[in-house]
């Protein structure tokens, strides 16, 4: 792991830092832009501070054609991705939030992820920036698994993550009712910036992506990018191979290796998506006589201009 003080080549104005936060949130000023907002009031007193609210934002889904993978093409989506890489690149320290939907991320934070083979040719502006994550949500206990892919996304980007925290609040302010919100908030904006601070493991979380689900893996005869060990248990999100144990009835998990988040792995994935493309390339004739049988099928494919009936009790 790199030396926090690595962090400080970012910096471009003396002691002033500019704190840039991504909220993925459809409210203006609630929950994860408040808590922004509190975080930033902890990074201190001489910063710029910058929120770029994503849903002002024009960022398209991924077309999954590889365009941006292939020498001398280029994304063909024509929309916000560069000013948002743009905005992050010049940034010294990034937030990056989400309110929790269906115990996942918000799609508008979701369309950002889905364009990660972006990512490859920013990773160097990215590097050894220091990041720190949080989500919002409802229920207790009910976070589900947004807060490991927000940090997925922040280690996609090549950030480092300092710390992370999920804040329950669902009603506009509701964060604010909650003095456990304020004291993880706090530590999120003094982590920021500070060379030496260091995350704490948490009980039965991954040390490496900090995902605390795991799943179980059987499959020995799939084609292998080198980058996820095969095991009985791993982590969902990094490939950490997990040994479980009983005790006292209650699991105990040991993680082993450095998983799929080594400084290493961009590269890796980078290679196995180019070979993979290229052979695709090669095998593109072929694959379309092999496709051919399925267009053949007789199946309607539906539109908006074929009408709709109505919801019941709407006539």
């Amino acid at each position: 792991m790199q030396d926090w003080d690595a962090e400080n080549v970012s910096l471009r104005k003396g002691d002033m830092r500019t704190v840039l936060g991504l909220t993925s949130s459809p409210r203006k000023l609630g929950n994860s832009e408040i808590m922004i907002r509190e975080i930033m009031g902890h990074t201190g007193s001489n910063n710029h501070l910058e929120i770029l609210r994503l849903g002002d934002l024009h960022i398209e889904p991924c077309r999954a054609c590889y365009s941006c993978k292939k020498p001398g093409k280029r994304c063909p989506r024509d929309d916000d991705m560069p000013f948002l890489l743009d905005r992050i690149a010049e940034a010294d320290g990034v937030i990056i939030s989400s309110p929790v939907y269906a115990w996942g991320i918000n799609i508008r934070l979701q369309r950002v992820l889905d364009r990660h083979f972006l990512f490859s040719g920013w990773r160097d502006l990215f590097k050894y920036k220091p990041c720190v994550t949080f989500v919002t949500y409802g229920v207790p206990y009910e976070e589900g698994y947004a807060l490991s892919i927000v940090n997925a996304l922040a280690r996609e980007l090549g950030l480092r993550v300092k710390e992370t925290a999920a804040f329950l609040g669902s009603s506009p302010g509701e964060v604010l009712k909650y003095e456990k919100n304020m004291e993880e908030a706090r530590l999120l904006g003094q982590a920021l910036f500070a060379p030496s601070y260091k995350r704490k493991t948490r009980n039965l979380e991954c040390p490496n992506c900090y995902s605390n689900m795991v799943k179980f893996r059987s499959e020995k005869d799939l084609p292998s990018p080198d980058v996820r060990p095969v095991g009985e248990i791993e982590c969902a999100f990094c490939g950490t191979v997990v040994r479980s144990s009983a005790a006292d009835d209650r699991a105990e998990f040991s993680y082993h290796g450095e998983g799929l988040y080594d400084e290493g792995v961009p590269r890796r994935l980078s290679r196995f998506h180019e070979a993979t493309i290229d052979s695709f390339a090669k095998e593109k004739a072929n694959a379309k006589k092999m496709v051919e049988r399925y267009k053949a099928m007789d199946v309607q494919i539906l539109s908006k201009a074929q009408g709709s009936n109505s919801p019941p009790g709407k006539d």
